[in-house]
This record gives C-alpha cells, structure tokens and sequence, in this order.
C-alpha cells in the first residue's frame, strides 16, 4: 500500500464506512450487463458496497481486502462470496480465472506497475477490467467547497486526485475507454455528516481540527438542506478497459 499505508486505515470506521458511504447508482448496471454465470473479481472491495451490488446482477463473485475488519462486514453481509485476505499486488487466486475485475475507490492506494500486472494476470483474454470512483460531483461549487473540509493542505501524503486509470503501455489492456455516470444522492443532514468521517483525509486530523470540521459541515449542509434532507449530486467515473489476447 503507498500513501503511508492509509488504505489499512479504514478498518476503523467499516461499520460506519458500510453504513453511510454511498451504495452504486442503479444506472451503474448499464456498465456491467447481465453477469450470470461470470465470474468476477473485486479488488480491495471494502464492506462490500459493490460486491452486493454485482451479486445483484447475477455475478459470482470473489474479493481480495486486505483489511480484517473491513473484510468481516463484507462477509457477514455477503456470505456466499468467496473471501480472500490479500493486497492488489499479489493476489491470492490463480491465472486467467476471471471474466471481470472491479477496483472501486482504491486504485489510487495501489502500489504500480504490480497491481495492473497482477490483475492482468488472473483475468482472462477478453475480460473486462472496470477501475470506478463513486463520489461527490466537485463541479458543483457547494459540493466541492464542503470536500475540501476533509483535506489537509499540509498533508503530504494526500493522494493525487485524478479519475482515469493508467494501464501502462505494456499493452495488456485495449479499448480503455472513460466513463463518467451523474447521479443524486438524497441523504439526510446527520447522514451527510456522517460521511465525513469515513475519509481518509479525517483520520489524520487531530481532534480540535475534526471538531472544528464538523461545526463548518453542520453550517454548509443547513444551507442546502430541504427538511432536514440534502439532494447531493454525484457522479460515478472511471476506466473500462480489456484484457489484450495473450501470446502462446
């Protein structure tokens, strides 16, 4: 894991992580079809938000986290997927098993080359990689003044914001393609600030520093909310791409 191992982090916060960060948008499914009978691999899948989503459309799923107490949520909550301990730059399942892998909201923690190889590696020719981000909308002035209560101008170690995944050029993926998805997520102000807890960017804050935080959050989500609820644009985005034809 790069960015000080941040990503491990998360463990802390899976229950609330499942609870308020954002399921998949039903448009989602145009991405994906129908995946009965397809196997599919979730990279670094958290609790589970995506992986419950893809059992939705019929797929069998194996997922690789790395984090024990994230792990366990998704486990409980999805018992007839096949569950890996492990880390994106060396997965714990054999060659050119899937039809499909998915990384929501974690590419950026992954150490590369190594992770895309990998994933190259126990997909099959032919198989889809999707690499998606599910957030909030920052074109949307309101939106991107609150994001930036949660970063930390002096951390150094924040990670790089960018929405398109580099496959390399070693040619293992063709047709990349970037797909951007807007949506609206209607949360209540509790729920909102909820949220802003499970960052990456809130961990490393000190207490006076959230405290002061969520004060500024609870005045910006008043001035938007609707009766106590707050229509939140959001836009899903990433890159699909698939695996090249490997060379005998």
């Amino acid at each position: 894991m790069t960015y000080d191992g941040r990503g491990l982090r998360f463990g802390a916060v899976a229950e609330l992580y499942d609870r308020y960060r954002p399921s998949p948008p039903d448009e989602a499914s145009e991405l994906f079809g129908d995946l009965t009978g397809r196997d599919v691999l979730e990279v670094a899948a958290g609790t589970g938000l995506w992986t419950r989503f893809l059992l939705d459309l019929g797929a069998s799923m194996t997922i690789v986290e790395p984090d024990d107490e994230m792990r366990s949520v998704l486990e409980r909550r999805s018992p007839s997927v096949r569950s890996l301990a492990g880390k994106a730059e060396d997965l714990p399942v054999g060659d050119a098993s899937f039809d499909a892998a998915l990384v929501s909201s974690a590419w950026h923690w992954f150490e590369q080359p190594e992770a895309t190889h990998e994933i190259a590696r126990v997909l099959r020719d032919g198989a889809k990689l999707y690499v998606l981000w599910n957030g909030f909308s920052r074109d949307v002035l309101w939106v991107k003044e609150l994001t930036k209560l949660r970063e930390n101008p002096a951390d150094r170690n924040a990670r790089p914001r960018g929405w398109a995944a580099d496959l390399g050029r070693e040619g293992l993926f063709v047709d990349v393609v970037n797909v951007e998805i807007g949506w609206t997520w209607v949360r209540s102000s509790d729920e909102l600030l909820a949220v802003f807890g499970t960052y990456s960017g809130t961990f490393v804050k000190t207490e006076a520093q959230r405290r002061a935080m969520d004060l500024e959050l609870r005045r910006r989500i008043e001035q938007v909310a609707q009766a106590g609820m707050v229509e939140v644009p959001m836009t899903l985005r990433g890159t699909i791409a698939t695996r090249s034809a490997r060379h005998h």
